[in-house]
């Protein structure tokens, strides 16, 4: 009798890997017929087969007819494969369609792929029309994407902040539109004083010294030389990387002006190539902004 179940077992298992070959190849091709025809026979419309599910497949070819049938059929919109979920490749592939079919049957506007939300990701990828269909769907256009190890120097992404420095004006003017808020520290000029340059210059080092130097003439190297900084125009040092973001924020900078900055530079001056979260704690800026005073011929008096 075990004998006869092993042979029975094994003869299923080759059934349904057959079925489930020829319906990874009917949703990778998009043939409806074929599609119903492996499901009828028995197929598993879950199964894997080199990391991807039927609708993963059918999404990833562009081929919306068969996604749907595969969903009426009982695929889950959600079903986590070894390369990823079918709202994350529909993202990556443009397909504002397929992105609306499936928001339709369940899945998620608001989800992430390691971390990083859905509209961050059709953002990257500059499509318009699948950032409009996500947030229709709920995509909260504030989303934060912190991207490395929180715990020390993470940069601090939104889909504002991408637009604008990916240079797609389209996407910011309409996430403008719908509801980014742009952030806006309390001015500090009054409370300057109280600014530490030693505890400054100590966060400064933790935070700041890997990407700026900070002695007269000294070459700069990631980001741009901060001798004299207070009360210098803005992205005017010898620099090539400056962003169109900084590069047309005019004037000196200011006291008020770095306050703005540190804060947080993408969530306060969206565009900017400086990414990282900034100095969010405004006791903590007050002592970097008293640092950088220091870094000048003559300081530049307070208010």
């Amino acid at each position: 009798m075990r004998g006869l179940l092993t042979s029975f077992l094994l003869l299923l298992c080759a059934v349904t890997t057959a079925h489930g070959g020829a319906l990874h190849d009917a949703a990778k091709s998009g043939d409806l017929n074929a599609i119903t025809t492996a499901l009828d026979a028995g197929a598993d419309i879950e199964e894997q087969e080199k990391g991807t599910t039927p609708l993963f497949l059918a999404v990833r070819g562009g081929h919306v007819d068969a996604a749907a049938l595969l969903i009426k059929r009982g695929a889950d919109v959600n079903k986590e494969a070894k390369l990823g979920r079918p709202m994350t490749v529909a993202v990556l592939k443009n397909a504002a369609d397929m992105i609306r079919l499936l928001l339709a049957h369940g899945a998620d506007a608001n989800d992430k792929t390691r971390g990083e939300p859905m509209l961050i990701l059709a953002v990257a990828s500059g499509c318009l029309d699948c950032v409009k269909v996500l947030v229709e769907a709920g995509a909260d256009v504030n989303a934060i994407w912190v991207q490395g190890d929180p715990n020390q120097r993470p940069s601090i992404i939104t889909a504002y902040h991408l637009a604008k420095h990916d240079d797609h004006e389209d996407i910011a003017a309409y996430l403008l539109e719908h509801g980014v808020v742009i952030l806006k520290p309390e001015p500090v000029s009054a409370r300057l004083a109280k600014g530490d340059p030693i505890k400054g210059g100590a966060l400064f080092e933790s935070t700041c010294a890997p990407c700026h130097v900070v002695r007269p003439k000294e070459l700069a190297t990631i980001g741009p030389n901060l001798w004299n900084v207070v009360g210098r125009d803005k992205a005017s040092t010898k620099f090539e990387r400056y962003s169109k973001t900084l590069l047309g924020w005019e004037g000196n900078w200011t006291y008020e002006d770095l306050n703005i900055f540190l804060a947080g530079p993408t969530l306060t001056t969206p565009g900017v190539n400086m990414d990282f979260r900034g100095v969010p704690d405004e006791a903590d800026r007050l002592n970097v902004i008293a640092y950088l005073r220091t870094l000048a011929d003559t300081p530049v008096p307070l208010p």
